[in-house]
């Protein structure tokens, strides 16, 4: 009888149960948007800072999680075309256009199931302009003393970002006449036309700006407020560069004032004060100061004497002279061979020269020696100095074309070999002249110096002539 009992009311509760399934359900719970939180409470009141500025923020899903967010500056624009991310933060870099600005972040969650926060977190971020900063490139100032073009190198930065450097400023020899250019030039060659003042003091200031309006504090050049750098004005279209060591300068300049006693020039020492005056920008500020001139006269040594820092400045010769001359200069290059073992043409980029020969050279040459000759009537035979003696001379192989102006008569371990030391680079309008040994060392007879000088200057490069 209980057991009877006890299975009627199991069977109720069955019954019930499978009833109650079959209703339908009144008002079901729908699905949670997230909500989103920033670091910052809205509207919280901090102090201005700086423009690089990193937020953090989390969001919280009632019935779910969270899955990304999408956050913006500009509320203007729909929250599913906000930026969006998997991070809880990241660093902005605030662009302003003003001194001081202040930003409105906004941020709004995304759940698992697409739903986004109907009302975004969001917080104020007053910032402050810093001003930028400017400065001249180290290693690159401009010489004490040179001819009318200055060439400057100099960077900016700001700590607001770079993208917010606007203009550069520049001013010669007062802060009252600022000229503008734009910030991704940063270098600037100055000349004459630009302001320069010849035969004078000058000094240049600079300043960068940047969006919002700040300067940067001015800088100058030179770098020491008592110094300045002297723009000497040219006198002559004939530039002689000085190549020679402290020990021969005496015998260069005493050829100088013999051979070219009737020809005006000016001229540039790159030896002294260990090459100070020398550009440190050679291109564009070597090469322009060269274009200044018709003619570049470039005097070096006789052959080193062992010591590397008597030879000859290939270095700057081989990345000025080729520009030089293809403008539309005209070259006379005088020199002993470099203190190396082995060289060849490409030593002397800018002249027509295959190779130098290495197997055969003149051991010594003496005062009294006169198998020295010219080979092109045009030219004077040359005698060396009475006071020197040149040793180890070595020539030349020419390229095709060349018109071979000066040999030595073969002799000592050269006895099958004559030895070419001279060529222009054409029989007509040549616009170089090679030589492979100190001119100044063939001064022996100063009436056949100027001789020289003068077929060069007047006959061959057309000096002081329309042509």
């Amino acid at each position: 009888m209980i057991k009877i009992i006890r299975f009627s009311l199991l069977l109720g509760l069955l019954i019930l149960i499978v009833d109650s399934c079959n209703e339908p359900v009144i008002n079901p719970k729908q699905d949670q948007p997230p909500q989103t939180f920033l670091t910052l409470f809205p509207d919280s009141i901090i102090a201005p800072g700086s423009t690089l500025k990193t937020i953090h923020w989390w969001g919280d899903d009632p019935d779910g999680f969270v899955v990304g967010f999408y956050f913006s500056f500009d509320s203007t624009i729909p929250v599913n075309q906000w930026t969006y991310t998997t991070k809880n933060d990241s660093t902005f870099l605030l662009t302003m256009n003003s001194t001081d600005t202040v930003f409105r972040f906004y941020v709004a969650a995304v759940d698992d199931k697409g739903l986004i926060d109907p009302t975004p977190a969001s917080s104020l971020y007053p910032t402050i302009n810093s001003p930028p900063s400017m400065s001249f490139v180290q290693g690159l100032d401009i010489p004490d003393t040179i001819f009318p073009v200055a060439t400057f190198a100099f960077s900016a930065s700001d700590p607001d970002g770079n993208n917010t450097l606007k203009k550069f400023y520049w001013s010669l020899n007062d802060t009252t006449h600022f000229k503008s250019f734009t910030v991704s030039q940063t270098v600037m060659t100055l000349t004459r036309d630009s302001g320069l003042v010849l035969n004078s003091s000058n000094v240049l200031y600079m300043k960068v700006q940047d969006n919002a309006g700040a300067y940067s504090p001015t800088v100058r050049m030179p770098r020491d407020s008592t110094k300045y750098f002297f723009v000497k004005n040219i006198t002559s279209k004939i530039l002689v560069i000085k190549d020679a060591p402290v020990n021969e300068l005496n015998d260069l300049n005493n050829y100088l004032s013999s051979a070219m006693d009737t020809i005006h020039f000016d001229f540039l020492d790159i030896k002294y004060g260990s090459g100070k005056y020398i550009p440190k920008i050679v291109n564009p500020m070597f090469i322009a100061t060269l274009k200044l001139f018709n003619i570049v006269m470039w005097f070096a040594n006789r052959n080193g004497g062992g010591f590397p820092d008597n030879d000859p400045n290939l270095n700057l010769a081989q990345v000025s002279l080729p520009y030089y001359i293809n403008s539309g200069g005209k070259v006379f290059w005088s020199s002993g061979f470099p203190n190396i073992s082995i060289g060849q043409g490409n030593l002397f980029n800018f002249a027509q020269i295959d190779s130098i020969k290495t197997t055969c050279f003149i051991p010594l040459l003496l005062p009294n020696d006169t198998t020295f000759f010219w080979y092109n009537n045009l030219y004077p035979k040359l005698f060396i100095n009475s006071n020197i003696l040149i040793a180890n001379t070595k020539g030349f192989f020419p390229s095709n074309g060349t018109n071979i102006i000066y040999k030595i008569y073969p002799r000592g371990n050269c006895t099958n070999d004559t030895i070419n030391i001279g060529f222009e680079n054409s029989a007509v309008n040549p616009n170089l002249m090679f030589l492979l040994m100190p001119i100044y060392y063939l001064n022996g007879n100063v009436e056949n110096s100027k001789l020289f000088m003068r077929q060069l200057l007047i006959n061959d490069f057309h000096y002081g002539s329309k042509k």
